[in-house]
């Protein structure tokens, strides 16, 4: 049989006492920064479910500092990010020639994925199509707008297609 004094040993924590555990603590919501009480045994990082929910859906009431902001936004994006290869970025997908291609590769393909055979437009789960490039877009600028370089592929063959690689 555990008793308190057997869990202190093996935890090397103190047990709480009963007055501990009748004493609310006292809290900040991470959301908007306003005091409040809970129970330790049901510490929370929200004063109520609407904090908690404006938290998932990216809306801070907290005025943050301009510093605080843009470390936010940074942390992730280029050599930060675990998925990053070097030099890769989206400025240089966003003009016309990579929207040309890319729209010759789906018209050659038929709007239709060539791993599973769906179609965009048939049936009632819709789903995207991206144009994947056979050699990737980093190894080869020579071949990055040649429509042969191409594949049309759904969403998740894509993704399939990326974590095969990896």
């Amino acid at each position: 049989m555990t008793t308190p004094h057997t869990i202190s040993r093996w935890t090397g924590m103190s047990m709480p006492t009963a007055t501990d555990m009748i004493t609310k603590l006292s809290l900040i919501c991470e959301q908007c920064g306003k005091q409040f009480e809970a129970w330790p045994s049901r510490l929370r990082k929200f004063c109520s479910r609407k904090c908690y929910w404006l938290s998932m859906k990216g809306v801070c009431l907290i005025e943050i500092t301009e510093q605080e902001r843009e470390r936010r936004k940074t942390r992730m994006l280029g050599s930060k990010n675990p998925m990053w290869r070097g030099g890769d970025s989206d400025k240089e997908r966003r003009n016309r020639d990579y929207k040309r291609w890319r729209i010759e590769v789906f018209e050659r393909d038929g709007f239709t994925c060539q791993r599973c055979g769906y179609y965009n437009g048939c049936g009632k789960i819709r789903r995207d199509l991206n144009a994947h490039h056979i050699v990737g877009w980093i190894e080869s600028i020579e071949l990055r707008y040649e429509v042969e370089n191409g594949i049309t592929l759904c969403v998740p063959c894509h993704i399939t297609e990326h974590t095969d690689q990896h």
